[in-house]
């Protein structure tokens, strides 16, 4: 019977406290600000103002704070805060979808931008590949494979942050499927 008692005031014990932390834990104001609208939506309202349209986001890259938006004239890269929360600004130039298929012939398999000091010590390369380019490499940042992403109709989006400054003109290599060179040349020759 000793037992009993005892075992019961134990879990009135823990309903009391359990009951006790909810309620005050509940009333106590939370230091996370919450936004009122999503990324998505904030961002696609800025390329909306300023582009015309947003059908979408592509891609959130949560190590560059890089978000890359479609719009009916191309893709937008954009750059978000740490936490994803907030637009910081958009890179320019954005990635044309006409101007990429006209100049076909005077580029090659692919095309870059640079932006120097984008954001705080960070530059970007970023361009259009067609899917005939199976790797890139930045030969004039240190032989440099860039990050890539499908947006479709075998058209892929490449891109590659640096804490210093992009060195111009960029150098590439382009490789096909089978390991040939198909833009650029060889890395150090």
């Amino acid at each position: 019977m000793g037992k009993r008692i005892f075992v019961k005031a134990i879990s009135c014990l823990c309903i009391l406290f359990t009951l006790y932390f909810f309620t005050f834990r509940l009333n106590e104001p939370t230091h996370l600000a919450i936004p009122t609208t999503s990324l998505e939506e904030s961002v696609c309202e800025k390329v909306t103002e300023q582009f015309g349209d947003c059908q979408r986001i592509l891609m959130y890259d949560a190590r560059s704070n890089l978000v890359f938006i479609e719009s009916s004239s191309g893709i937008i890269p954009v750059l978000t805060n740490q936490e994803f929360t907030d637009f910081n600004r958009f890179i320019y130039p954005i990635m044309d979808f006409q101007e990429f298929n006209e100049e076909k012939v005077e580029r090659g398999p692919i095309d870059w931008r640079a932006d120097n000091n984008a954001q705080e010590d960070v530059s970007i390369i970023y361009g259009f590949a067609e899917d005939g380019a199976k790797t890139i490499i930045i030969n004039s940042q240190g032989n440099i494979q860039p990050n890539r992403f499908l947006v479709g109709d075998n058209l892929w989006v490449w891109y590659a942050t640096f804490k210093n400054d992009v060195q111009l003109p960029v150098d590439v290599t382009v490789y096909d499927g089978d390991g040939q060179i198909i833009y650029g040349e060889k890395a150090g020759e």
